[in-house]
């Protein structure tokens, strides 16, 4: 899922109200906030209209010291005290919640302390008297922060995800929002939740794009030193760590054997020889870890490696070769399937300088 405009061009710089409190996952916040606060326009001022652009094929880093902001922050509190975030770091928020400013977007992180804030009243009274008056308010979530969402009943009848590891607890105490949970990233109106940790800055971007071109989403990218968004529709994971903690020893092995062997004809049928399944077996098993298909897994596996070679400077029919995609045009399928981008457009951003 890639994020269509709805608001118009922005003429003004987009205020985001962050949600800070005790044993809220710091990442959560760093990365979204860090997204957005990277995101500026060396052409226009607070009162103009920020030109949408195509990428262009410069690569040569360029000073933006000083660039107009798109979006600022203000840190809020449920009672503007300090807070302490779950690895023991000190914020002093701008303020409370209830000063949250009637135009401003509002952004909710997770972590641990989300459990607390699910009953309680100040906050969920804010969230449900978010929309009435201003529609084009942005409601974003992060992580488990999805939860103080639905708790406030807003998500009933809406697409969400959450983290993973919060999947029961969602689906037995909110069983009215529609959760999508292999997705990274939902958009429903104006209300956006993305699922764990890293994915806040793919929702981050999305936005971005989403507000003031790709050009601009890929400068960040860019600065931030990450590849891409990724596009909302990808399963919830991103890499094969996540898949070691996840899969049982049978699968470990076929996905070691995936990743030392990119170049093996790995079709549903040979990767159920390998792992010693039916078919049918190991595509529920593969998308009761990972939800996602053992062939989708296979892609994306590829897809990583070739992104890590084209930043090396390895020609794209090689990448191509070496990646198993077999040939070019189906690895560029595979860029603008996954990625949202194409070969041509990545290596203008991300190729060796």
């Amino acid at each position: 899922m890639r994020l269509r405009k709805t608001l118009g061009t922005e003429k003004r710089i987009r205020e985001i109200g962050v949600l800070v409190f005790d044993n809220v996952n710091l990442l959560d916040i760093s990365g979204p906030v860090q997204a957005f606060h990277s995101a500026t326009s060396p052409e226009t001022t607070a009162s103009q209209t920020p030109t949408k652009t195509e990428p262009t094929a410069s690569k040569k880093p360029v000073s933006r010291a000083n660039d107009i902001p798109l979006y600022k922050h203000h840190f809020l509190s449920l009672d503007g005290n300090s807070i302490h975030t779950s690895c023991g770091m000190e914020i002093m928020p701008h303020g409370k919640i209830t000063d949250l400013h009637p135009c401003s977007d509002l952004l909710i992180p997770g972590g641990n302390g989300v459990d607390e804030l699910l009953e309680n009243e100040v906050l969920l009274h804010t969230l449900k008297a978010f929309h009435p008056n201003y529609k084009d308010r942005r409601l974003i979530s992060i992580c488990s922060g999805a939860l103080i969402l639905a708790a406030s009943g807003i998500l009933d009848g809406r697409d969400a995800t959450t983290h993973w590891s919060r999947e029961q607890m969602a689906r037995e105490r909110f069983p009215n929002v529609n959760w999508k949970l292999n997705t990274i990233y939902t958009k429903s109106d104006q209300i956006y939740t993305s699922a764990g940790v890293s994915t806040g800055i793919d929702l981050a971007m999305a936005i971005i794009e989403e507000d003031h071109g790709t050009a601009n989403s890929l400068d960040v990218a860019q600065e931030l030193v990450v590849y891409l968004r990724r596009n909302g529709g990808q399963k919830q994971f991103s890499d094969l760590l996540e898949a070691q903690k996840r899969l049982e020893p049978r699968l470990l092995k076929l996905v070691d054997k995936i990743s030392s062997d990119l170049c093996r004809n790995w079709t549903l049928s040979e990767l159920s020889k390998e792992a010693n399944m039916t078919p049918r077996t190991l595509d529920r098993r593969f998308n009761q870890a990972l939800g996602s298909s053992p062939v989708q897994f296979v892609e994306l596996t590829r897809l990583n490696q070739a992104r890590i070679l084209l930043t090396k400077g390895v020609s794209m029919k090689q990448v191509a070769s070496l990646c198993g995609f077999g040939d070019l045009q189906k690895m560029r399928r595979s860029f603008l399937r996954n990625l949202g981008i194409t070969t041509t457009e990545y290596l203008q951003h991300f190729g060796p300088s």
